[in-house]
């Protein structure tokens, strides 16, 4: 339990540091001048326990696809800027295993669930395992696919852009 919570505790210090230091990671970038998009507004202490993160509410990302991933928004708009999200995935959610890239690149922490995600020519059989704490980044423009395996897997996610998802022709 104590090793746990020190990996808990460091996986939180390190995701803020990352959302302070590498907004703007992506080759796509949207810059700004003290580092943060400016709809991030207030620079006070913000505290999100795991317990509050999990029992948040979240909406789809898609309408017409409610059974794909769903998403809440902590700070910024995905929308049109830069964000700082939490996602959930369900069990092979609609949507799991299938080819997909993004406009501007992300930061995603693993913290609840079991999940793959790989790159193209990658496959699920032979992508690593991710858990509770795990972290990847997903530069823009590359296709990959991701699955949960487990009843529902939740992550934070850093957005270096709005979300914009596109498919192979």
């Amino acid at each position: 339990m104590i090793l746990k919570l020190k990996r808990t505790t460091f996986g939180i210090f390190l995701l803020m540091l990352l959302m302070a230091s590498t907004i703007s990671c992506s080759k796509k970038a949207i810059t700004h001048t003290n580092g943060w998009p400016e709809s991030f507004g207030s620079k006070s202490l913000k505290i999100i326990t795991n317990v509050d993160a999990l029992g948040r509410s979240f909406q789809p990302l898609h309408a017409e696809s409610p059974n794909g991933p769903r998403y809440h928004t902590l700070n910024g708009n995905p929308k049109n800027s830069a964000s700082f999200t939490l996602f959930r995935y369900s069990k092979n959610y609609t949507g799991s295993g299938n080819l997909h890239n993004h406009t501007y690149g992300y930061h995603l922490w693993l913290v609840e669930g079991q999940m793959k995600h790989w790159k193209e020519g990658g496959s699920e059989k032979t992508a690593s395992l991710l858990n509770p704490g795990s972290y990847l980044y997903q530069p823009a423009d590359e296709f990959h696919a991701a699955n949960c395996l487990t009843k529902q897997c939740t992550a934070y996610i850093l957005f270096d852009g709005p979300i914009e998802t596109g498919f192979p022709e």
